[in-house]
């Protein structure tokens, strides 16, 4: 092999090996989009999402006025949400409140600011009421969780907590602490 030959390798073995460098380091100093700095990627009015089991049946039903993904957190921010468990064709409780948010797997809603939970009178049972400020639900489970304040009212008491498990399923409250309340003798 000459030296021709072998000058002419090491340019060509020094301009891969400087090619492969650079690619290397593009992306290095090419700046990356700020992800924290995007705006929402969808947006959806009047949403009706409507989740069922492998029975076909639907189990819960999410509504919003509006649903925004936000790609930073891969999470759904929702506007009046309002959730629904179904029992049969029946909707038995009902979760609303003004603002919310949506796990990029959907299985967990946060509900904040005004959260107000019915459950609907039907045969044999009263309608009851329960207000607080923030409500984890876990629609898939139809149970809910709060540590914050809560007041539970019917036309026959009014009951007060701070914390509460909501097992809608099986239609049981359990109180946490600070729990006080009013019973009329005649409901």
């Amino acid at each position: 092999m000459n030296t021709r030959h072998i000058v002419l390798l090491s340019v060509l073995l020094l301009s891969v090996l400087t090619t492969g460098w650079l690619l290397i380091n593009q992306g290095a100093t090419t700046k990356q989009p700020d992800r924290a700095s995007q705006a929402p990627d969808l947006f959806i009015e009047n949403m009706d999402l409507r989740v069922t089991g492998k029975d076909g049946r639907v189990h819960y039903r999410l509504q919003a006025d509006a649903m925004q993904h936000v790609p930073r957190d891969d999470r759904f921010d929702l506007q009046r949400p309002v959730i629904r468990t179904l029992q049969g064709e029946r909707s038995q409780w009902q979760a609303t409140s003004n603002r919310g948010s949506v796990s990029a797997d959907g299985d967990t809603v946060w509900l904040r600011d005004q959260v107000e939970i019915r459950r609907l009178a039907g045969p044999g049972e009263r309608r009851l009421d329960i207000d607080t400020s923030e409500l984890l639900v876990r629609p898939g489970e139809q149970t809910a969780t709060t540590s914050q304040a809560v007041v539970i009212r019917s036309d026959a008491f009014r009951v007060e907590s701070v914390g509460m498990d909501a097992d809608f399923g099986n239609h049981r409250l359990n109180l946490h602490s600070r729990v006080r309340g009013r019973f009329d003798e005649a409901g």
